[in-house]
């Protein structure tokens, strides 16, 4: 079973020609091989404020997606 979902995965990844959609998929595929928590690699004061965006969502004080890409395209823009 492994062997012929690790050759499904490298089908699709041999399909794929756009670079950015390849560099998401090597941070993603990254991410899930990793033993490590993210969270470990964050000082204190990061910690903290990863903790205040948690209770934020949870809260539903969160920002549209077309909003957020908006947000996005003008930090590029800077």
């Amino acid at each position: 079973m492994s062997q012929e979902v690790k050759s499904k995965i490298y089908e699709l990844l041999d399909s794929i020609q756009d670079e950015s959609t390849l560099m998401q998929v090597m941070e993603d595929v990254t991410f899930y091989a990793s033993k490590k928590d993210v969270a470990d690699n964050l000082n204190p004061a990061q910690l903290v404020e990863l903790d205040e965006a948690i209770k934020e969502a949870d809260l539903n004080e969160t920002i549209s997606w077309t909003d957020f890409k908006n947000d996005l395209d003008e930090w590029r823009k800077k």
